[in-house]
């Protein structure tokens, strides 16, 4: 398994725990927000590049037609709650398992 698989599962796995009953949608985007910062990319150009990654979009519960525009994810963390903004900001600790 490659990095960006590992890396996703455990975004999502953490994403999920903070997200907690708020839903599906939310930990979805906040797991598309890790992912963009792992790849140092900008929204559109990560979604670009996950639209081809059918894999990772799956761990994550999208296909590439229900992938939000780029703007849509920009307005969502313009109005995200401190708490779950401090937790997508914030590294993933990396373990030997992910190198």
């Amino acid at each position: 398994m490659s990095k960006i698989p590992r890396f996703t599962k455990k975004a999502v796995q953490l994403a999920k725990n903070t997200v907690g009953e708020r839903g599906e949608a939310e930990y979805a985007v906040v797991s598309l927000h890790c992912l963009r910062v792992y790849l140092e990319k900008s929204y559109r150009e990560a979604l670009d590049l996950l639209s081809e990654m059918p894999q990772i979009l799956g761990e994550i519960g999208f296909n590439a037609a229900d992938l939000p525009d780029h703007s849509t994810l920009v307005k969502w963390f313009d109005r995200i709650k401190t708490a779950l903004w401090r937790f997508t900001t914030a590294p993933i600790p990396h373990s030997r398992e992910m190198e």
